[in-house]
């Protein structure tokens, strides 16, 4: 059996019913909950290659559930493979964000490499305005701080799970919260200690692969 390096799992290279002499490179794909119908992907598009080289792209009709990549030449290598999960539109939606493996000269022995597909993280792109133009306070660098909490249970419920944070210049009138999981959430813009007091809250959902928008206007 060889061994999976990374997200690994193990793969016969012979006595699984397939031919040791085949040296064919297979995968196959599921989702972490639903089907491609369910999660409206159409085509999967996967990525592979010998590692520290440019990967080939292959892309595959979701609903076969299964593709052939190509063929290991007989000297075997480290590869890696990476897959997306696009929409009718094209839009990835889904990921599966990378396996390594080792292959000798007998390649997988005709079985396939499973491959899941989970949501694709986005980003959350949050902007301010100020009421009549207003300027932000001199001489400060990051005055504002921008933080992501899971959505409370109920509309009364404390922002207590905080997902991620990052600051930003009043100026700057934007910040980026990168590569979030699909979900529901609140964004909180605070200055803090920082004169004029400023804080707000709204709420937002981020879907697999689209990035979000909140602006807060004070």
């Amino acid at each position: 059996m060889r061994t999976f390096v990374a997200f690994s799992a193990l793969l016969c290279a012979a006595g699984c019913g397939a031919s040791a002499a085949d040296l064919s490179l297979n995968v196959t794909w599921s989702f972490l909950s639903g089907d491609c119908a369910a999660n409206a992907v159409q085509t999967v598009r996967v990525s592979w290659g010998l590692s520290g080289q440019t990967p080939q792209d292959v892309a595959f009709d979701c609903a076969a559930g299964r593709g052939r990549l190509g063929e290991i030449p007989a000297s075997g290598g480290q590869y890696g493979i990476t897959a997306l999960g696009l929409d009718s539109g094209g839009v990835a939606r889904f990921t599966h964000f990378g396996t390594s493996l080792t292959l000798s000269g007998k390649g997988t022995g005709g079985e396939p490499v499973a491959l899941t597909l989970r949501p694709k993280p986005a980003d959350i792109v949050v902007t301010w305005r100020m009421p009549n133009g207003s300027g932000c306070p001199s001489g400060v660098i990051l005055p504002y701080f921008i933080a992501v909490y899971r959505a409370p249970a109920t509309d009364g419920g404390v922002l207590s799970e905080k997902v991620t944070e990052t600051q930003e210049s009043c100026s700057s009138r934007s910040a980026t919260l990168k590569g979030v999981a699909p979900g529901s959430y609140v964004v909180e813009l605070d200055s803090r200690a920082v004169t004029p007091k400023v804080k707000g809250t709204k709420p937002v959902t981020v879907l697999p692969g689209e990035n979000a928008t909140v602006d807060f206007q004070f």
